[in-house]
């Protein structure tokens, strides 16, 4: 996500296509539901309590099925603890709305958004404080056990870039933040799932079985030539809680040098709620635009290549390779609309 905007935006997330929530959708959401059951006198006395609004509430804090009460047992097998982690229990727990609300024939749907701040940089082997530098970061969401790339010559479609920042000298156990990097993802929760999150279908549970449960980063210094890795880490999320947040100090491994970087960053968890559309014609209306067919195109005027002219017979000159670095090392990024 590109501001504190778009985590309520309208979008096409994975195999849905979800709106902002506003009390016209609420209302029309309800509408089919209430005028089958009463009629129109029913209708107009569900408008003027707002019951759209009402019932809305009332599914978003019901509590799931399985939460125990506070001072219950704790839940044993064979000696071991079997609580689910914070985490686990927060997917669970708005899968459950979801499913709620679902049953009920109704198009309002949770989406997770974790937020990720870079607050600070430091290298261990300079304990009076290493020199400026020119760092940046590239992160994403993954399930444990996923192999796919994440550095600066190949990375996957779900990661994200931040800009580079120059990271002052400081020193000192209560020295200032002085990265101030901040980066949000959004995932939605899936459709065909019961109220625990079990895929109705075993071929695509065993394929996708979970949410992304894992934080990879790599941190790079801006070089003008050549970017140097300082290092990367997965940063666990069980720990995390909905509405909640963990901060923590994160050495950052590179390759044979070892550790010698440690980022500090402080991770939160929260849900918001959309409106699922099922109108087929949303798509020619562009409410809710591609998250992933913008990235392409934002990713092929940056250094991606399309030999229009070679299919009319003519020659061409292909894209420089080197385009991308370019653009991000002189700061013009912002300025093409391309960050």
């Amino acid at each position: 996500l590109e501001s504190r905007n778009g985590e309520t935006a309208s979008a096409a997330l994975g195999r849905g296509r979800y709106l902002s929530l506003n009390v016209g959708l609420i209302a029309n959401s309800c509408e089919k539901i209430v005028r089958e059951a009463g009629g129109l006198h029913l209708l107009s006395l569900w408008s003027t309590l707002k019951g759209g609004i009402a019932l809305t509430k009332a599914l978003c804090s019901a509590h799931p099925t399985w939460e125990r009460d506070s001072g219950g047992d704790l839940l044993m097998r064979r000696g071991f603890l079997m609580e689910p982690s914070p985490y686990d229990n927060s997917i669970r727990q708005h899968l459950y709305g979801n499913y709620l609300f679902r049953r009920l024939g109704l198009p309002q749907r949770f989406l997770a958004l974790v937020q990720v701040e870079l607050l600070d940089l430091k290298n261990v082997t300079s304990p009076s404080g290493a020199s400026a530098l020119t760092a940046y970061a590239l992160l994403r969401l993954k399930r444990q056990g996923s192999t796919a790339p994440l550095n600066h010559r190949a990375r996957s479609l779900d990661s994200a870039s931040t800009r580079p920042i120059k990271i002052s000298k400081s020193s000192g156990p209560h020295a200032p933040a002085s990265w101030g990097s901040l980066v949000r993802f959004r995932f939605p929760l899936p459709e065909g799932v019961n109220c625990e999150g079990r895929c109705y279908d075993s071929d695509r549970e065993a394929l996708f079985k979970g949410p992304p449960t894992c934080l990879q980063i790599s941190v790079y210094e801006r070089k003008f030539m050549s970017d140097v890795e300082l290092g990367g880490a997965d940063v666990n999320l069980d720990a995390l809680g909905s509405g909640g947040q963990i901060e923590e100090w994160v050495p950052l491994r590179a390759g044979k040098d070892g550790i010698t970087w440690f980022a500090r960053i402080r991770i939160s968890l929260r849900f918001e709620l959309l409106i699922l559309d099922s109108d087929i014609e949303a798509v020619k209306d562009d409410k809710c635009p591609s998250v992933g067919l913008r990235k392409l195109a934002m990713l092929s005027r940056l250094g991606a290549h399309e030999d229009t002219a070679k299919a009319k017979g003519s020659t061409s000159m292909a894209n420089s390779m080197s385009t991308p670095d370019l653009v991000g090392y002189f700061g013009l990024g912002s300025t093409l609309g391309l960050t």
